[in-house]
């Protein structure tokens, strides 16, 4: 070791397996020999896990010469890196050379500074040379530097120093209760066993087999659960505190909805009662033309902040070098890509084109099969005859159409429909029966042509002299029963008399018309049916036709699939062409945007300014606007001229509306209207609502309400109706957008809330199942000491013994460990039931078991392979009687285990370590004046002459083997 506490440079020889002792010889007694440094140097080459490797192993540095604790200050400075140098050999070498061929050196080098370990090795033989201490330490830089670096680059450091070394493997075990590596595990060994509680033998136990670093894991898990329940239990607190915030939001905006509803009914009648009283607009358009006056100084002054923000932005962004050697290259990519760009529309245009002429192909010659074989040229003429049959067919029905109209009017009524009046004949307005037909056969004599018409007709009869006209059929009907008497007397003042001859004569004349009639309605009849038979072949042969073609048109469409197909071809060919030029440019693209982005920040701040400003100035220009339409709307003398002068313009809105409405008095109407404005305004501003929440033009509009002895109460119902109106107008966005927030914030919240539940459930499951794993590791391990505990007691003197370890609940505070415990357990006699270690037993038979408890952990721990024990204070709490048998023990258990045990010994275990011992190490300080100690003196045995005689060579030449 060099530079290691106040340990000198000499070469120390260590056997394989048995035990080792360590003694000392310091100014006064053993103390400040260095036994501590020396042994917690000797667990720091073989990896100990309390070194805390995998943290860098920062208090190795705690290992180097300090000058101050050797009280050397004034003569040395206290040692910045030193090194620790172990030589080893396989245990399958038989012979000198075979040994010395083998060996490896392993240096660490300790650092007062991160890294505070380092890792190097060399084959064969590598250590310092010299006669005297200093050059031995001297040369170690030396050294160092020639041994070659773990990766070529950098050396290994302390969190790679036991894998590398070792394996995955546990290689040494240690108590090292010191100053120099201070631990708060209890020793086993360093007082009685049964005055340890069985938490501080779980703890030593637990270091020795390696389960101190899962009982941190499950500690570091249970932690991490907390934190994630810390954080749920937050989200939740913090949700219902912006919950009931928000509930108080959304009621406010709920009554201001539910206000809307009333304002709207308030203004409803409000119109109503307009009908009767005019509204007095003016105060409302001064209002207007103020606001927007102010709001037009304001347009004023934005206008030259943006002039001031355009220079700005201008001012950052005049680069027409820069703007034009980007743009060209943007330009020449973005050309590109809009060829390459319209290459793939027109291909995907075809590709879809072809689809849709695809289905028009199969659609035109599913409907070409119609043509049952025909050209185009011989449907048409099959139409066209077709055609003309139907031709054929509507001359005749317009002969037999005109037939029966001739045979159903005469002249006169003819005459008088042709100019669009209607007339009948009179003998066909009068509804007569079989009786009736005998008496009136003779007083319609003289009518028997006369028409039905209204008066207006009789210019038009003028062509027709002799025509007779009747306005009235019933009054005339009655004039003429009135008149008529009896034998055919048509007027008996007059004495006019009809001959009409027989009933049947005017029935016979009736008949002859009405077969005629039938005559032609047979004859159109039959018209009618030549003309849908013409129809129907019209029908089939235009069928026929738009078979063919659609023939034609499938060969059309069959060719345009084939060009369309072709060019497709040809754009996929130049879109290969295309692919080199474009990734050419694609670069110079991504570089001009890259340069343009870096370019586009600087001048990104005077944009924000500008823009925002441009945006408050559009606002204002709308608000000014606004005000403006507003103020032009009130339109007051148009008010005046619809309501002012009249009643009637009055009346007929009331008369508009429902019937309560109109029967309500002007003093209801006010009433009706000073009710419903005051439900609005109370729902806007409820009761109770701070006073500073209302407008103040409201607070002064009900202080003038209050005097109900004047007509203001009902006056000012209009400024309160626009009062809350234009309140609610100015929060309905914002009220709107609240409501959207508060959803969307409840969402993102709720999801906040959420996940921190679900992680609390994730970490919590985690932790049950990282502790499930690790209480499975513990009982596992644990058993295996209990095992190796019984084993030994049986082999080395005992009966038997066990360990019982029930598994705790888990701690719900993250602070506190998950504390085990064990309780030793032994047979007192052959046969006899296992009794606890509380129980008061010999001195040494509780020395013996604590001796092989610590074994068994170490064997434990080492899975089986060769160990390490290092123990200080070895046998402290032992007595004198007990002492021989302790260290002959640790030396049978540590030949017979592969178990190298080193203990360090104070002063009274000396004369029983040198005899029983398979090496004795006595380090050697005799004055305080010393910086550093003499050569130790070694007293061992080794049953292999080859390592002996290595050993014996090495010692004496300090030859240095590459």
């Amino acid at each position: 070791m060099v530079n290691i506490s106040r340990l000198s440079t000499h070469p120390v020889p260590i056997t394989a397996r048995g035990l080792i002792t360590v003694a000392g010889q310091g100014p006064s007694d053993s103390n400040g020999a260095g036994k501590s440094s020396f042994i917690a140097g000797l667990s720091l080459l073989h990896a100990d896990e309390q070194w805390r490797p995998q943290s860098g192993a920062q208090a190795a540095a705690e290992l180097l010469f300090t000058a101050e604790l050797a009280g050397q200050e004034s003569m040395h400075a206290n040692a910045d890196r030193g090194y620790i140098i172990g030589v080893f050999v396989p245990p399958a070498a038989q012979t000198v050379a075979e040994l010395e061929a083998d060996a490896l050196t392993v240096w660490l080098r300790v650092n007062r500074q991160s890294p505070h370990v380092e890792l190097r090795w060399a084959e064969r033989l590598h250590v310092p040379y010299g006669e005297t201490e200093n050059e031995r330490a001297g040369g170690a830089d030396a050294l160092w530097d020639l041994l070659p670096k773990a990766n070529g680059r950098s050396d290994l450091r302390a969190n790679r120093l036991a894998r590398t070394l070792y394996g995955s493997t546990v290689r040494c075990v240690s108590f090292l209760s010191t100053s120099v590596r201070a631990s708060l595990t209890a020793n086993l060994l360093a007082q009685p066993l049964n005055e340890l509680s069985p938490e501080r033998i779980f703890d030593a136990v637990g270091a020795l087999t390696g389960l101190t670093r899962e009982i941190e894991l499950e500690q570091r898990a249970r932690a991490q659960e907390y934190e994630q329940a810390a954080k749920a239990e937050s989200a939740q607190a913090e949700y219902e505190l912006w919950d009931g915030r928000m509930r108080v939001v959304e009621q406010g905006i709920a009554d201001r909805q539910r206000a809307r509803l009333l304002l709207a009914e308030a203004e409803d009648s409000w119109r109503g009662r307009c009908a009767r009283y005019l509204i007095d607009g003016v105060h409302e358009a001064d209002r207007l033309a103020t606001a927007a006056a102010a709001q037009e100084a304001r347009l004023d002054e934005l206008d030259m902040q943006v002039a001031a923000a355009g220079e700005e932005v201008e001012r950052l962004s005049d680069d027409q070098a820069f703007e034009a050697s980007g743009r060209a290259r943007i330009t020449a990519y973005e050309e590109l890509k809009v060829v390459e760009k319209a290459l793939h529309d027109e291909h995907s245009q075809n590709v879809g084109a072809v689809e849709t002429l695809g289905d028009q192909l199969r659609r035109l010659r599913e409907e070409a099969g119609a043509a049952d074989g025909r050209t185009v040229a011989q449907a048409e003429t099959e139409v066209a005859l077709a055609e003309e049959r139907i031709r054929t067919a509507q001359r005749i029905k317009g002969r037999t159409e005109h037939a029966i109209a001739k045979k159903r009017e005469n002249a006169q009524v003819r005459l008088l429909r042709e100019h669009g009046i209607a007339a009948v004949p009179l003998v066909d307005a009068l509804a007569l029966t079989e009786d009736e037909r005998e008496v009136w056969a003779a007083r319609l004599v003289p009518y028997r042509h006369a028409v039905v018409a209204p008066p207006e007709a009789l210019p038009l009869l003028a062509a027709l002299p002799g025509s007779l006209l009747v306005e009235d059929v019933d009054g005339f009907r009655a004039a003429l029963a009135d008149r008529a008497g009896k034998d055919g007397n048509i007027d008996t003042l007059a004495g006019v008399h009809g001959v009409a001859g027989p009933p049947e004569v005017l029935a016979g004349r009736v008949e002859a018309a009405r077969a005629e009639l039938e005559r032609a309605v047979a004859e159109d009849e039959a018209a009618d049916r030549e003309a849908e038979e013409a129809q129907r072949a019209k029908t089939r042969a235009e069928e026929h036709l738009r078979g063919a073609r659609a023939e034609d048109e499938a060969a059309r469409v069959q060719q345009a699939i084939i060009r369309l197909r072709a060019r497709n071809a040809a754009v996929d060919r130049e879109l290969d062409d295309l692919a080199g030029p474009l990734r050419s440019t694609r670069d110079g693209y991504e570089a001009a945007l890259g340069e343009r982005n870096a370019r586009a920040r600087q001048v990104e701040a005077a944009t924000t300014v500008l823009a925002n400003l441009k945006k408050e100035r559009e606002a204002a220009r709308a608000r000014w606007s606004e005000l403006r339409d507003q103020r032009t709307a009130l339109d007051l003398p148009r008010l005046h001229a619809a309501w002012a002068g009249t009643v009637e313009s009055a009346e007929q809105h009331l008369l508009a509306l429902d019937e309560p409405e109109q029967r309500r008095a002007p003093a209801e109407w006010d009433d009706l209207c000073a009710q419903r404005a005051g439900d609005a305004r109370a729902a806007c501003f409820p009761p109770g609502d701070p006073e500073q929440n209302r407008p103040e033009e409201l607070r002064v509009v009900d202080e003038q309400r209050r005097d109900r002895r004047s007509s203001a109460y009902v006056q000012l119902v209009p400024d309160v109706l626009r009062i809350v109106g234009g309140f609610l107008t100015e929060h309905e966005r914002v009220d709107r957008d609240n409501a959207t927030q508060i959803q969307s914030e409840r969402a993102a919240k709720t999801m906040t809330l959420r996940g921190a539940q679900a992680a609390l459930e994730e970490a919590r499951l985690a932790s049950e199942a990282l502790r499930a794993t690790t209480a499975t590791a513990i009982r596992t391990k644990l058993r295996q000491v209990s095992e190796e505990f019984d084993r030994l007691d049986q082999t080395y003197g005992g009966y038997g013994g066990s360990l019982d370890f029930p598994e705790p609940e888990a701690p719900a505070d993250p602070k506190k460990p998950w504390q085990w415990t064990i309780t030793p357990r032994w047979r007192r006699g052959e046969g006899k039931p296992p009794s606890s270690y509380r129980l008061r037993g010999n001195t040494a038979q509780m020395d013996d078991k604590a001796v092989k408890l610590v074994c068994a952990a170490a064997l434990a721990g080492a899975q089986d392979r060769p160990l390490m024990l290092v123990l200080d204070e070895l046998g402290r709490n032992l007595g004198s009687a007990h002492r021989r048998d302790a260290v002959a023990l640790f030396e049978n258990i540590g030949r017979d285990r592969a178990i190298s045990v080193v203990g360090a010994l104070q002063d009274d275990m000396e004369r029983y370590a040198i005899g029983a011992s398979s090496l004795y190490i006595k380090l050697r300080r005799p004055s305080d004046v010393q910086p550093y100690n003499q050569a130790p003196v070694v007293i061992g045995s080794e049953a292999d002459a080859a390592r002996v005689q290595l050993l014996s060579e090495w010692m004496s030449s300090f030859r240095i083997v590459r």
